[in-house]
């Protein structure tokens, strides 16, 4: 097993302890954590030399714990049978993050002095995720079609 197996291994296994029991959240989440974990190795030496460094880890940060803490509320709500409950659930669930997001970003800009290019950059971290996963899905279903020549 290489490298890269047991990391996405453990890394499934750990989100699985978490809550995130469909394979294509738990895939979306993984990868959202993998790019996080990648800008912030990557961020964390630049922060010496670029003063937006940590903006752009502080948007990925924020738009990661918003992504995850989605993904996890919506397997939950999509289980239950009374849509009422889900409604109402996901209503309250999409305005408790609204807050809590524009709270932190309030904060990284007016109290932490962020700069919004960055902060920006890192929010739409999450876009670029979905974009991707969303190609590679689709590229794995052609593969699978097989081409008869009767398709013309």
């Amino acid at each position: 097993m290489t490298m890269t197996h047991k990391l996405r291994d453990g890394l499934d296994g750990w989100l699985w302890r978490r809550g995130y029991d469909h394979p294509e959240v738990r895939e979306l989440v993984r990868w959202q954590v993998l790019l996080a974990a990648l800008i912030t190795v990557v961020c964390l030496p630049l922060s010496l030399l670029w003063p937006g460094a940590w903006s752009l880890l502080a948007g990925t940060g924020i738009i990661s714990a918003n992504f995850c803490s989605l993904a996890r509320f919506g397997q939950r709500v999509v289980g239950k049978r009374n849509t009422r409950t889900a409604i109402a659930g996901m209503v309250f669930g999409f305005y408790l993050r609204l807050i809590l997001t524009g709270a932190a970003l309030y904060a990284c800009i007016v109290w932490l002095e962020a700069r919004p290019m960055p902060l920006l950059i890192g929010i739409s971290t999450v876009v670029v995720n979905i974009i991707i996963w969303g190609v590679a899905r689709y590229a794995q279903t052609r593969a699978r079609q097989t081409l008869t020549g009767k398709e013309a």
